[in-house]
C-alpha cells in the first residue's frame, strides 16, 4: 500500500465512497480544529500570565525608603527608656516585662495595630519595642497558607483561567476526534483498494504466492481489526466512560467498518442475492457513524466550570488542565456553583497613597532619613518608643492595588480596545451569552459535530433511497469531447465501411462466455487470427491477460467461450501503467502502449516467458503542446490499432492507427528507409483535431 494512490479508483460504490470522504473530512476538521484551539489557548495564557505578573501578583521591590530603615543606628538605642537601657537582670525583671510596663505607663489606651481580647497581638516584635508586627502584611502572613484556595494570586487565575481553559480542553478533545475519524478513514481507504480497487496487483500476488481467494478478504479482515483495535485503545485511554459507555462505543466505532467490509466482499460477487445483501447493509454504516457522534456529545459529559468555563469533564487529558484539582473539590460538593469574592478597598489604598505623598513631600533635612525616621516617641508624658515597620515608612514600596483585579482588568478587548475614543461599553451587556469566553470553543465545537452528524444521517438516508431504486439524485458521467463537438468516431465516419454478409444482412454481435483471474478489471481488449486460431489478448491498468478462443458444441448449437489468465511477466512493463494492448506476431506476442502514449513494448503471450521485451518510442514531436491558460492538456496517444502490413509495396515497413486525446486519428509506421532506429513516425493525419477544426 506504500505506492498506492491516495484515492479510491473509478468504478468505487458510491456507499463506500461517501463513508471513506466523509471520514477525511471529519478528520481533518477535527484537526485543524485542534491546531486553531491550542494556538489561541497557547497564546492567550501567555498573555494573562504575562499580565498578572507584571501588574497584580508581583512582589513590591523594597524601595531605598525601606531599606535605609531597616538599618540600625546606636542613636536608636538611645531612644529606648532609662529603665530598659539600665536593666538588671534577675532584680529588674525580664525585658519582655519591662516592655509592657512602659507600654502600661505611656498614657494611651489604645495603640494602633493592638487588639483587643486574649488573641492580641503584641504591638512591636522585638523587646526594645521598635518594630511593629507584621504577622497581618499579606506576604508574611502564614495563617493564609493553610488553604491555598484563599491565596490571592491563585483567586486570580482561577477567575482568568476561563480565557483559555476551554480552548485548551477542546483541543485536546478534538485531537482525540481527529485522530478516530482518521483511523476511520484509513480503515475504508483498506476496504475500497484491497476488496474493490487494487484488482490488478492483488490478483498478480496471488497468481505469484498461488494464495486461495480467500486471503485478500482475510487480509482486509485483519487490518480493519487492527484499526478497530488502535480506536478502542484511544477511546480506553482518552474517556472516562463507564462499562455500559465504553461497550456502546465500541460497537458504534466498529459496526462502520466491520458492515462497510461485508458489503464490500458480497458486492465483489456480482451476483443477485449479492447486490440484494448491499442494499441492506450499505445505509448501515452511515447510521452506525452518526450515532457514534451523537453518543459523543453525550459521553463528553461538557459542564460550566466555577468560573465559567465549559469543559468535557469525561476525556481524561481535560482532567490535567485542573492543576489545582478544583474541578473535583466541585463535584464532591455536589457541584455548587462558588464565586471567589476579592475585596477592593479603593478608598483605603487611596488614601494611604495621599499620605505617604503628604509625608514624602517636606523638605529633606541632613540626618532625618529614613532610619532615624523609623525611631519615633509616643505618650503624652513619659514618651515611649513606638514600634513601626520599614513597609509604613514614606515612600516603601507598595503591593499592587486590589482596584486593579476587578473583572474588566481581564477582559481580552483590553489587550485591543474595541471601543472608540471617549466610549467605553458596558462589559455585562456588551457580551452576548454566547459569546462569552468559556462557552465559546463547546459551540464551536458542539456546532462542528452536529454539522457532521448531519451530513452522516443525509448521506445513509440517500443511500437508503438508491438502494429502494429512487435515481433522482443519480448523476450520468460526463461523455468525452461532448462540449467541444462531436465524438472522434463519429467525424471519422467516411473512413468506416459498412460491413454486411453476403445475404444482404448485417452482422450481428456473438454472445461469448469469459472468466477471468480473480480480481481482474480489465480495460481493453484486442484480436488477433492464425489460421483457424484466435488468440485474445486484454489489458488492465497493470496486468496482462491472454485467451484463446474455444468453441464447443452442444445440442447442435455452436458456443464460444475464453478462459483469460495472466500471461508471462514482462520485466519491461514492471510498475507501468498499461493504456492500450494490440496483438501482434500471428498473437504469439503483445505490444503494449504506456508512459502516457510514448512507448510500445512487445512482450510475448501463448505461455511463453519471454527472454526480452522490445521496446519502441514513439514520435511525440508531432503531439500538440497543451496551454495551462486555455485550460488545454497536454496531446497524448490513448489507443493504437495494428496493422498486419501496409500493402504490397510497403517491406518490412509495419502500419498503425493511433487515436489522440485532442481526437487525432494518425497513421503511424515503424521501418522507414533511413530510419535504424524502431521508431513509430506519423505519416499522414485521417481525422484533424475537432477542436482545431472548430476554432478555424
Amino acid at each position: 500500500m506504500a505506492f498506492c494512490e491516495g484515492r479510491l479508483a473509478s468504478g468505487t460504490p458510491a456507499w463506500l465512497v461517501g463513508c471513506h470522504t466523509l471520514s477525511l473530512a471529519g478528520a481533518f476538521m477535527y484537526l485543524l480544529m485542534s491546531v486553531w484551539f491550542s494556538m489561541h489557548a497557547s497564546i492567550t495564557a501567555k498573555s494573562y500570565e504575562t499580565r498578572l505578573l507584571t501588574q497584580l501578583v508581583r512582589l513590591p521591590v523594597p524601595s531605598w525608603s525601606q531599606l535605609e530603615g531597616a538599618r540600625t543606628y546606636g542613636s536608636t538605642f538611645e531612644k529606648t527608656t532609662t529603665k530598659q537601657m539600665l536593666r538588671v537582670p534577675f532584680v529588674m525583671g525580664t525585658q519582655q516585662r519591662v516592655l509592657n510596663e512602659k507600654a502600661d505607663g505611656s498614657g494611651e489606651a489604645g495603640r494602633p495595630g493592638q487588639n483587643e481580647g486574649s488573641g492580641a497581638l503584641p504591638e512591636s516584635a522585638d523587646l526594645w519595642g521598635l518594630e511593629g508586627n507584621g504577622e497581618k502584611i499579606y506576604e508574611l502572613d502564614g495563617s493564609i497558607r493553610t488553604n491555598p484556595d484563599e491565596l490571592r494570586h491563585l483567586q486570580l487565575i482561577k477567575q482568568v483561567m476561563k480565557y483559555w481553559q476551554s480552548y485548551d480542553g477542546f483541543a485536546r478533545v478534538a485531537m482525540s476526534m481527529g485522530t478516530n475519524q482518521l483511523i476511520l478513514g484509513l480503515s475504508y481507504y483498506v476496504i475500497g483498494y484491497v476488496l474493490i480497487s487494487n484488482k490488478d496487483s492483488w490478483g498478480s500476488w496471488l497468481l505469484i504466492l498461488r494464495q486461495e481467494r480467500c486471503k485478500a478478504i482475510m487480509a482486509c479482515w485483519l487490518v480493519v481489526l487492527l484499526f478497530m483495535v488502535i480506536a478502542t485503545a484511544l477511546i480506553r485511554l482518552d474517556m472516562s466512560l463507564t462499562g455500559l459507555e465504553f461497550r456502546a462505543a465500541v460497537v458504534l466505532v466498529s459496526a462502520g467498518p466491520a458492515l462497510t467490509a461485508l458489503a464490500a466482499q458480497q458486492w465483489r460477487l456480482h451476483t443477485v442475492k449479492g447486490y440484494e445483501i448491499v442494499h441492506l447493509l450499505a445505509p448501515l454504516p452511515y447510521a452506525a457513524e452518526a450515532a457514534w457522534l451523537m453518543l459523543l456529545l453525550y459521553i463528553s459529559k461538557v459542564g460550566e466550570q466555577e468560573g465559567g468555563a465549559m469543559l468535557p469533564t469525561g476525556f481524561r487529558s481535560v482532567m490535567y488542565i485542573d492543576v489545582f484539582g478544583w474541578i473535583k473539590r466541585a463535584r464532591a460538593k455536589g457541584k455548587e456553583e462558588q464565586e471567589a469574592a476579592l475585596s477592593f478597598n479603593t478608598a483605603e489604598e487611596e488614601e494611604e497613597a495621599e499620605a505617604a505623598a503628604e509625608a514624602s513631600g517636606g523638605p529633606e533635612v541632613a540626618g532625618k532619613g529614613p532610619a532615624m525616621a523609623a525611631a519615633s516617641y509616643e505618650g503624652r508624658l513619659l514618651k515611649a518608643p513606638k514600634a513601626s515597620r520599614p513597609e509604613e515608612l514614606p515612600g516603601a514600596a507598595k503591593p499592587p492595588p486590589e482596584f486593579l483585579a476587578k473583572p474588566e482588568m481581564f477582559d481580552p478587548t483590553t489587550f485591543v480596545p474595541r471601543e472608540k475614543d471617549g466610549h467605553q461599553a458596558n462589559h455585562d451587556q456588551d457580551i452576548h451569552p454566547y459569546l462569552k469566553p468559556g462557552l465559546v470553543p463547546w459551540r464551536i465545537f458542539c456546532s462542528a459535530t452536529s454539522l457532521l452528524l448531519i451530513l452522516w444521517w443525509t448521506s445513509g438516508l440517500l443511500i437508503l433511497l438508491q438502494a429502494s431504486g429512487w435515481s433522482a439524485l443519480r448523476v450520468s458521467p460526463l461523455l468525452r469531447d461532448s462540449e467541444e463537438g462531436p465524438k472522434p468516431i463519429e467525424q471519422g465516419a467516411f473512413l468506416l465501411e459498412e460491413a454486411v454478409a453476403p445475404g444482404g444482412q448485417p452482422l450481428m454481435g456473438e454472445h461469448i462466455e469469459t472468466s477471468w483471474p480473480f480480481g481482474a478489471a480489465p480495460k481493453r481488449l484486442a484480436c488477433a487470427a492464425d489460421g483457424g486460431a484466435v488468440s485474445l489478448a486484454a489489458s488492465s491498468r497493470f496486468g496482462l491477460f491472454e485467451a484463446e478462443l474455444q468453441q464447443t458444441k452442444t445440442s447442435g448449437v455452436a458456443d464460444r467461450s475464453a478462459d483469460f489468465r495472466y500471461a508471462p511477466a514482462c520485466d519491461a512493463l514492471e510498475g507501468e501503467a498499461l493504456q492500450d494492448v494490440a496483438v501482434d506476431c500471428q498473437g504469439r506476442c503483445a505490444l503494449l502502449l504506456h508512459r502516457q502514449g510514448r512507448r510500445l513494448t512487445r512482450c510475448a503471450l501463448k505461455g511463453v516467458r519471454s527472454e526480452g521485451a522490445v521496446a519502441m518510442s514513439l514520435s511525440d514531436g508531432w503531439l500538440g503542446e497543451g496551454d495551462a491558460a486555455a485550460g488545454e492538456a497536454q496531446e497524448e496517444v490513448s489507443s493504437l490499432a495494428l496493422l498486419d502490413s501496409c500493402g504490397k509495396a510497403s517491406g518490412s515497413q509495419r502500419c498503425a492507427y493511433a487515436e489522440t486525446t485532442s481526437g487525432r486519428l494518425v497513421e503511424l509506421k515503424s521501418g522507414l528507409e533511413g530510419s535504424m532506429r524502431a521508431d513509430w513516425l506519423p505519416t499522414r493525419v485521417l481525422m484533424a483535431d475537432s477542436r482545431a477544426m472548430r476554432r478555424g
